[in-house]
């Protein structure tokens, strides 16, 4: 498909957005899907190294389908790339879609580090597109229902904000490699508990974590003590070490006036949820309706919302600095001074 071809599909106002996803594993999969679903964009290329997954992805989109991302990047009708890469590529990929012109949505984590974070803000911010990471959770009906709430002062002052992750069973592939994932499961699904904390919560002030693992291991368990600047604690508790089948990512907020408890957005599309997608309890429990929706269905509206930003030419709906911060907050954890030994 040619430029011609991207704009002649344009309704008669704004051209569509001719879109390349490089990594067309799981979760370039959903990037797909999203973007098929988006107003205003239109996939145009797609690049792997995996023969099958470039036909079975480009053939009935009409897409052209390349095997070095480079090719796809010097193609003239795509406008927009999507990184769906291992995290150790995200660096390498991402600066170079900047370089050759593109808008950038880059999956999450952003990067392996803060150091990597910091090259892609730079080049971006010399480029004046828009480039953002993918914090897909953002977009949850349940989640952004509880921060309404607390906005309006439903819940009263912030005490006390925990959110769980407790998975059954490893992640396999390169996803267990902490070369290419950048570390273990903080790094992984664990990175939407740490853009949510301080989604519900406010800046956060404080760090202090337990983990398995360190910085070049990768670690299956972590407990991570937050204080954030208004006061509230907080804790990020994230493990692979549940039974098969469950996917717990519940979250629980507790004010002054009132608590809510979120049953999980995962928890929802893995199947494992039991019960309302979010309750509130003020003295007696109340089920607060929310528009229906999962992490699938997240995927969508992220996307949609990062397409609606680089049409308008405003900033990306998950910032470059999102994900720094989330980057911060590994970094915080895995140098936290050691326990205190007790029981000599």
């Amino acid at each position: 498909m040619t430029a011609d071809d991207v704009a002649a599909d344009s309704a008669g106002g704004t051209p569509l957005l001719g879109v390349g996803v490089i990594g067309l594993g799981e979760i370039g999969q959903f990037h797909l899907a999203g973007f098929d679903r988006a107003d205003g964009a239109k996939v145009v290329a797609v690049a792997d190294l995996d023969p099958d997954l470039r036909l079975s992805s480009a053939d009935p989109r009409g897409a052209s389908a390349y095997a070095d991302y480079e090719e796809l990047l010097a193609d003239s009708s795509v406008d927009l790339v999507s990184v769906c890469l291992p995290h150790s590529l995200h660096r390498e990929v991402a600066l170079s879609a900047i370089a050759a012109g593109k808008h950038v949505l880059i999956e999450k984590p952003l990067a392996l580090d803060v150091s990597e974070c910091d090259e892609i803000i730079h080049a971006a911010a010399a480029s004046g597109l828009v480039v953002g990471v993918q914090h897909n959770q953002l977009f949850y009906p349940a989640h952004r229902r509880a921060r309404e709430l607390i906005e309006a002062g439903e819940l009263g002052r912030i005490l006390h904000i925990r959110l769980r992750l407790g998975i059954g069973g490893k992640y396999g592939g390169w996803r267990a490699d902490p070369a290419l994932a950048g570390g273990g499961l903080l790094h992984d699904a664990g990175v939407h508990r740490l853009y949510l904390a301080p989604y519900f919560g406010g800046a956060i002030a404080e760090v202090i974590a337990l983990t398995d693992g360190t910085a070049t291991a990768a670690e299956d368990h972590a407990v991570v003590a937050l204080r954030f600047a208004n006061g509230a604690l907080g804790v990020i508790d994230v493990n692979y070490h549940g039974p098969a089948g469950m996917f717990d990512d519940s979250i629980e907020i507790v004010g002054t006036e009132a608590a809510l408890y979120i049953s999980g957005c995962e928890a929802d599309f893995e199947g494992f949820r039991d019960g309302p997608a979010l309750r509130r309890y003020d003295g007696e429990w109340h089920e607060e309706v929310v528009d229906p929706g999962n992490w699938a269905d997240s995927v969508n509206e992220s996307i949609g919302a990062f397409v609606a930003a680089v049409q308008a030419g405003s900033e990306a709906p998950a910032t470059l600095a999102d994900g720094r911060r989330v980057l911060e907050l590994i970094a915080a954890a895995h140098d936290s001074p050691p326990p205190v030994t007790v029981g000599r």
